[in-house]
């Protein structure tokens, strides 16, 4: 029988409580469609997708306050439709944290990687961070295994590569045309009694993200917020 695991693609991530086995607060994923003018002035914030949790009309209301900057090709266009992806830390008591927030193409269709059963059986966890190259038209063009954690296999490896030829991206577009992007992308394999930070990860320069945080490597809009509430 194959286990049930939290691939941490798509599920709430748990953040461990100090006084009980309870989560204290659950990470979610808010993604919003987001259109600039050419100077990253704020023209259209809306939804994409599900809101996941609570802080979905708070956390919109303090999107508009963020300063964004496209890069020098999008300044030179009409301006820049991207999609913002905001990792939210939300406690049991109801307020929220952001934990970060990139933009980049937004995952439109996704088939979950396999558990590979020996690896399943055998305990084997951790993180698989793939690069993928996303085309102008959403398809996955290319992947690599840029980095794996924990004691994963080439066999987890592989079909999280596997899995993600087969993603659909809607593509981010700079004066009216789409763009390709390069991404990193986490995949977390977990077994029941893991540890959610198992399957943090270490970015470039050194940073730590949370497994839920993809990381574009060619970003046409930068953004800055308040980190801590």
């Amino acid at each position: 029988m194959r286990i049930a695991i939290p691939l941490l693609l798509s599920l709430a991530l748990p953040v461990a409580g100090f006084a009980s086995d309870a989560p204290q607060s659950t990470q979610h994923v808010y993604t919003f469609a987001v259109a600039l003018d050419a100077e990253g002035r704020l023209e259209r914030l809306e939804p994409y997708g599900s809101m996941p949790g609570a802080a979905g009309d708070a956390l919109s209301a303090e999107i508009r306050d963020w300063v964004f900057a496209p890069d020098a090709g999008a300044r030179e266009g009409k301006g820049t439709r991207t999609y913002l992806r905001v990792v939210v830390d939300e406690p049991v008591h109801g307020d929220y944290r952001v934990v970060s927030a990139t933009t980049g193409p937004a995952l439109a269709a996704m088939t979950p990687p396999d558990y590979p059963m020996r690896d399943q059986l055998s305990g084997r966890e951790g993180m698989v961070v793939l690069r993928l190259q996303v085309s102008a038209d959403g398809a996955v063009d290319g992947v690599d295994v840029h980095a794996a954690t924990g004691n994963v296999t080439r066999a987890m490896a592989g079909a999280a590569a596997t899995a993600s030829r087969q993603w659909r991206f809607a593509p981010e577009q700079v004066a009216g045309q789409p763009v390709p992007s390069t991404l990193l992308w986490p995949v977390c394999y977990l077994g029941p009694r893991s540890a959610p930070s198992t399957c943090n990860w270490t970015g470039p320069d050194d940073q730590r993200f949370s497994s839920k945080t993809v990381l574009p490597l060619d970003p046409n809009v930068t953004v800055s917020y308040a980190a801590a509430r």
